[in-house]
């Protein structure tokens, strides 16, 4: 959990022209470091005051420009609070709190006298084992260091957050019962929760029945040793499946991993984990202060929406579309928005993504939700897909991939046909006057058709080339079958693999007549015969 907050810093541009540039460089280069000073010591005297004045008093405040640290001579209630008070104070732009600030003992737990109903003579407890989905687990005897595993929590320096979320989730009791069945603890350190994101810890911490879920995710019944612990499955309280991988002396659980085990008590154990585990249908995710910003690619065409800071921002994603593929159509609907609009950093990388997408998906789209960069479509091959998600990994991006529709049956083939033949149709390939050289026109038009036949895996595409009955009809045949050859080359640059695709020239012997007349303008023409791969 990073406990800072940042206030956002407003997007402005100020131009200062001739000598007032020049002067205002030297004195910022002069008196940078005075004034930069001066403002730490200003907040470091005026943050306390007011953190007093809202009823947060022993606290000191260092600064080291507009970040600051806070410390306490005693631990706060609630140290979130003093963040967000102190985030408030004009002037602040980061701040942390110093672990002194933090509560570091639980609520006091009341744990039943009862002697262990199974207690030996040497004071040993034998704990029964559950079924917990991995191989049936031992009966744990070993001598109970706590009475209960609330107390472990209670008295440990590493899991005082644990404690207070167990306080807040009125589930102390389930752990205190000394004579109750034996109960296992994947406990998150504090550590662990601090790599929370602030308001993603917020958030659980302000629904009690999500922070139940959460901190019922982290337990499982019985007595479980991590001698015990074999490569598998066990099964939470909450019926979630925990997976258990077991690597040398190394044991984790869905990713965490075990950093100080077997702390027993009469009623269970307590292993401490590096990391907060949540739910499958758990999300912490909170929308960040930016407005979602999106770029999706369909049929030759490059959309953009949402918001961006300034002309600025809106240029670089525009010149993102044509850097990848100057053919493509770019449809701007983007807005500028000073507040909440893309910011420059963001928008860089975003650019990255829309330069990768075209060469590498299908369809789909690229984006910004807010809070998280991400990728969403369908890519045309493997080669395609790991470079795709190569490129969202070096901007921090999430990834969606699914694999193009595998054609299995004559269905999809005949559909493909259908709908590029009705697509070159009203938009035909053009070429200059009898030659195979491609018309400037014939870009678009072969930029959707690729982009249609990308969506159907596992079919051969054969392009057919026709002429109109005019001339020598071998000519016509080598003419018909030059531009044939012409359009696969095309579709081939344009990603479709060269192995699924081939030319035929069928010259002028099938014309296009109309009431039994050539409609020589017609009979010129690109058709594709689609079948579905053997």
């Amino acid at each position: 959990m990073a406990l800072q907050s940042a206030r956002p810093t407003p997007r402005y541009h100020r131009r200062v022209l001739g000598a007032g540039a020049l002067a205002t460089m030297v004195l910022l280069v002069i008196g940078g470091p005075f004034f930069a000073k001066r403002i730490e010591r200003d907040l470091e005297q005026r943050l306390p005051t007011e953190l007093a004045a809202a009823g947060f008093g022993g606290i000191t405040a260092s600064f080291s420009g507009q970040d600051g640290t806070l410390t306490c001579t005693a631990p706060l209630d609630d140290p979130e609070q003093a963040i967000a008070a102190a985030s408030d104070v004009w002037g602040v732009r980061a701040i942390e709190i110093d672990r002194s600030c933090r509560v570091n003992r639980a609520p006091t737990v009341e744990t039943p006298t009862t002697e262990p109903a199974d207690e030996q003579a040497d004071g040993a407890t034998t704990a029964p084992a559950t079924d917990s989905g991995a191989d049936e687990i031992t009966a744990m005897t070993v001598a109970p260091d706590f009475d209960t595993v609330a107390e472990i929590v209670a008295s440990s320096p590493q899991l005082s957050l644990l404690a207070v979320l167990l306080d807040e989730a009125d589930m102390f009791a389930m752990f205190a019962n000394a004579t109750g069945e034996p109960v296992t603890l994947f406990a998150p350190s504090d550590d662990a929760f601090d790599a929370l994101a602030a308001d993603a810890f917020a958030k659980l911490r302000s629904d009690p029945e999500m922070l139940r879920r959460v901190l019922g995710f982290h337990a499982v019944d019985g007595a479980v040793l991590v001698s015990d612990l074999i490569t598998g499955e066990l099964t939470t309280l909450e019926g979630n499946q925990l997976d258990v991988g077991v690597t040398g002396s190394e044991v984790s659980l869905s990713g965490a991993v075990i950093v100080d085990d077997d702390i027993v008590a009469a009623n269970g154990v307590v292993h401490v984990i590096d990391r907060v585990l949540l739910p499958p249908d758990v999300d912490l995710t909170v929308p960040g202060p930016f407005a979602a910003t999106t770029a999706v690619i369909d049929a030759g065409t490059v959309t953009l929406t949402g918001a961006v800071a300034s002309d600025a921002e809106r240029a670089v994603l525009v010149g993102a579309v044509t850097a990848a593929n100057s053919t493509l159509i770019v449809d701007d609907q983007l807005t500028v928005d000073t507040v909440s609009g893309l910011d420059p950093t963001t928008a860089g990388s975003l650019a990255q993504l829309v330069v990768a997408m075209p060469a590498h998906l299908v369809s789909g789209s690229v984006g910004f939700d807010g809070a998280t960069l991400y990728v969403r479509g369908t890519y045309l091959d493997e080669v395609g897909r790991d470079a795709m998600v190569a490129a969202a990994a070096a901007v921090g991006a999430t990834t969606d991939l699914q694999p193009p529709q595998q054609a299995d049956t004559g269905t999809d083939a005949g559909d493909l046909e259908a709908g590029l033949n009705a697509y070159v149709a009203q938009n035909p390939i053009l070429f200059e006057p009898g030659s195979a050289v491609l018309a400037s026109s014939a870009a678009a038009v072969l930029d959707r058709l690729a982009a249609d036949a990308k969506q159907v895996a596992g079919v051969e595409i054969i392009v057919e080339g026709h002429t109109d009955s005019s001339g020598v009809a071998s000519q016509n045949q080598t003419l018909s079958l030059y531009r044939a050859l012409r359009v696969r080359q095309a579709l081939i640059e344009l990603g479709i693999p060269a192995g699924s695709i081939t030319a035929r020239g069928f010259g002028s012997d099938r014309p296009v007549l109309v009431d039994g007349i050539e409609d020589k303008a017609a009979s010129r023409r690109v058709e594709f015969r689609v079948v579905a791969s053997s």
